[in-house]
């Protein structure tokens, strides 16, 4: 496959010696090689052969007319039974034959999914190119990489620091992942052994290449590509085979990335370099609302090359009285951060560190990215408040607010959980933050009212009833099986509390009160056990 960055588009076809090394078990032969590419591939026949450049040829060797067609025309034919003129020089013929009895309908499909192959490969190559072409990030650029190979990515400079990664954070099979992203270096162990790789690779025979296969101290099989510039190394992109193996169009795809991650890496402007203090101070002014004319903001964004994606979500990151003792420890703590999340856009900001966390889409975290996070919260001994996702940087005072907000309600209601969603959060913030404890009570539903005031048996039976039949869409069926009784029991309990009661569980306006009624109630049991503590 050739490309040309001048000219902006692919050759996208296949060479010779790529075609006979997936056919070695066909025991192909290169009778003859005039280097022509081949983009196509026809069966033929005597009766049905037309010259047509770039097209492999494929069919049976007694099936070749006694005259060649005049043309750059490629020949892959079984048996060696070949007539002597497609043998001449000037015949102009590439020829390959392969044992007799190859079936020429599978080497006619084993040819086209490598030709397909190439397409795809190309096309990838193209996307990578444009994106580099487009003077956007070096993380936009990891991200797409992820996106083509489906493999996590790890970049690190020659001395073996982290740059950036793009899908690391699902790693969790691979602890010398795990280290570089939570340490921002690689770990001594890894060191040592890639000292051994490369002793072993000085003493062998083989050609030195820019790939490096490492297997023994991983769980799972890497790639490493060296960046170099004009032979001067610069950095290491590394590969893991977790979701899927490693093909050869995967590593023709990382050669590619590897050639665009270096134009981003001599660029000492772009955005892979720590944030810059006046993209930081600019961050500190729209969470402080002392810039907030839209104008004025997207001069400031583009003067500052600061490109997000779409949805924009604020970390908010708590920090225990350690870290308020020792402030080394506070950028410690942002450099892991920013090699976790990967992003550079994490500020310290009224004693909290402030990551403005942008994605693609309006899902935050994979479920096994949110791990991830809640264990590296815990191994920090750190909180998390998380904002509503918005689409501009003119709402960052709100999602501040709305994470510290989720943060301090957690704490009021004793949760010790270490990712605290504002969305979770709403209403008992809304509760606590504009009515005091006892006034919360004209909140509860008369009918729950009444229950509390009988004796605890009746109480916490009757309660534990109408909150399994609202949960469960006060569908009776479904409610006794969560609640393991029978049908008709809590057929017959729903039908008691209706006549004490007089609730109407057909209302909808009702059943919202009666949620909201065990809500306030869950609060001033959590407030009251957390009193007592």
């Amino acid at each position: 496959m050739l490309y040309s960055e001048e000219r902006g588009r692919i050759n996208m076809t296949l060479t010779l010696k790529e075609l006979v090394k997936e056919l070695e078990r066909y025991s192909p032969d290169i009778v003859q090689d005039c280097g022509y590419p081949i983009s196509a591939v026809r069966l033929f026949s005597r009766k049905e052969l037309s010259a047509e450049q770039g097209v492999l040829f494929i069919g049976r060797a007694e099936e070749l007319p006694d005259i060649p067609p005049v043309g750059r025309i490629s020949f892959l034919v079984a048996g060696s039974d070949v007539p002597e003129s497609y043998l001449r020089p000037e015949a102009g013929c590439t020829l390959v034959t392969v044992s007799e009895s190859a079936d020429t309908h599978l080497l006619c499909n084993t040819v086209w999914k490598l030709l397909e192959e190439e397409v795809h490969t190309s096309k990838n190559i193209l996307k990578l190119l444009k994106v580099k072409k487009s003077k956007t990030t070096l993380q936009e650029l990891m991200d797409l990489g992820y996106e083509i190979l489906g493999n996590p990515l790890l970049l690190v400079d020659v001395s073996l620091c982290f740059i950036a990664h793009a899908g690391g954070n699902s790693s969790s099979q691979e602890p010398l992942w795990e280290w570089t992203l939570s340490r921002g270096y690689v770990s001594d162990q890894y060191i040592e052994q890639i000292h051994m790789d490369m002793m072993e690779d000085l003493n062998s025979d083989s050609p030195r290449n820019d790939f490096i296969w490492e297997k023994g101290i991983l769980n799972h099989n890497q790639l490493v590509y060296k960046i170099n510039d004009n032979g001067k190394p610069l950095a290491y992109l590394k590969v893991l085979a977790l979701n899927k193996p490693i093909s050869g169009s995967d590593q023709e795809i990382v050669e590619a990335l590897g050639n665009c991650i270096l134009y981003f890496l001599l660029e000492s402007t772009n955005t892979y370099t720590p944030s810059s203090p006046l993209a930081e101070s600019f961050f500190i002014a729209l969470l402080n609302e002392k810039l907030y004319d839209e104008d004025a903001v997207e001069e400031r964004i583009h003067q500052f090359n600061i490109k997000l994606y779409d949805y924009i979500t604020l970390l908010v990151i708590e920090l225990t009285e350690d870290y308020m003792q020792d402030i080394s420890k506070v950028y410690m703590l942002k450099r892991v951060l920013q090699n976790f999340l990967a992003r550079n856009t994490i500020i310290y900001y009224k004693g909290y560190l402030v990551a403005v966390f942008d994605t693609k889409t309006d899902t935050l975290f994979s479920e096994s990215d949110e791990r991830q996070f809640a264990n590296l919260l815990e191994k920090q001994n750190c909180r998390a408040g998380i904002s509503y996702t918005c689409k501009n940087l003119y709402s960052l005072p709100e999602q501040f607010s709305q994470a510290v907000s989720a943060l301090n309600t957690s704490w009021k209601l004793h949760h010790k959980e270490r990712i605290v969603k504002y969305s979770d959060y709403l209403l008992q913030h809304i509760f606590l933050n504009y009515a005091d404890r006892e006034s919360l009570n004209y909140l509860v539903h008369p009918a729950i009212s009444d229950i509390l005031k009988m004796d605890a048996d009746k109480r916490e039976l009757f309660l534990d009833t109408i909150r399994g039949y609202i949960n469960n869409g006060t569908e009776i069926s479904a409610a006794s099986k969560k609640m393991y009784l029978n049908y008709n029991t809590l057929k017959y309990r729903i039908n008691r509390i209706v006549e004490m009661t007089g609730l109407d569980f057909g209302d909808a306006q009702t059943i919202f009160r009666l949620q909201l009624s065990f809500m306030i109630l869950d609060m001033k049991k959590q407030m009251l056990s957390g009193d007592g503590q």
